[in-house]
């Protein structure tokens, strides 16, 4: 007669299943922690990416527009402006403000201006300077007659310094805001201009505040929070007014 033997088969005791339970919720908040890292470090690279895509076109935009300053097409028997310092229409925030620029040139009929209006008059003039809702936008207004545009956004600072060429060679011998070139009377002097902007980023991005104060040409902007922020500068050169200043030879 064959016996057989059956064993009993015990499973897992209550220690081991809470061991069990602890170690698999380590690993899973180790998988969260890295997941939401990963998320992070992405959306920070993309705000960044995103501010100096929004700095360089601003740039840009700026250049092609102030380079092209003091531009005459022909017999103008006028004065050209490169930078129009008139009180409303070329500013200086002064401390803790934004300032504004407005630039001019001869054009042939039919040209455009900033805006991608056409301009009726031989005499085309752009201006640009932070506007909408909470001023963090920066706009162009042609006077071609439409509605001024915006170029970038999430501008917390513009500001402008003008390169005064002294001895007529040229080149700029010192870089001054826009009152004191209106006020000494340089106007038809400025060879350059000296751009910078302040961009932040559209979302608060960083994990905890950081308090930063940012060089902005003749201002120093201080922020404390949790957005990303870059400063753009770019020195842009306009030789139709220095052409003009140079001794021509008889």
């Amino acid at each position: 007669m064959i016996r057989y033997s059956i064993k009993k088969s015990s499973g897992f005791s209550l220690l081991e299943l809470l061991i069990a339970s602890v170690l698999g919720l380590i690993l899973l908040a180790g998988v969260i922690s890295l997941f939401l890292g990963s998320r992070t470090t992405f959306t920070m690279q993309e705000q960044m990416a995103n501010v100096q895509t929004d700095g360089r076109f601003a740039l840009m935009f700026l250049e092609r527009h102030i380079e092209n300053a003091g531009w005459i097409e022909g017999d103008f028997g006028g004065t050209i402006y490169a930078v129009d310092f008139d009180a409303a229409k070329t500013t200086d925030g002064g401390s803790g403000g934004n300032d504004s620029i407005t630039v001019s040139m001869e054009v042939p009929t039919g040209t455009q201006d900033c805006t991608g209006s056409t301009v009726t008059t031989s005499v085309m003039t752009n201006r640009f300077y932070l506007g909408g809702t909470d001023n963090t936008t920066l706009l162009c207004e042609g006077n071609g007659g439409g509605t001024a545009q915006p170029i970038v956004e999430n501008v917390e600072s513009f500001q402008l310094l003008y390169g005064v060429d002294t001895d007529a060679n040229g080149v700029a011998n010192h870089y001054l805001d826009a009152t004191t070139v209106r006020n000494n009377g340089s106007a038809l002097k400025v060879v350059s201009v000296q751009v910078a902007l302040l961009i932040m980023s559209e979302d608060k991005t960083l994990q905890q505040k950081v308090s930063k104060t940012y060089d902005v040409l003749d201002q120093e902007v201080t922020r404390d929070d949790l957005r990303l922020r870059r400063v753009f500068r770019q020195t842009i050169f306009m030789p139709n007014q220095a052409y003009s200043l140079i001794p021509k030879q008889s």
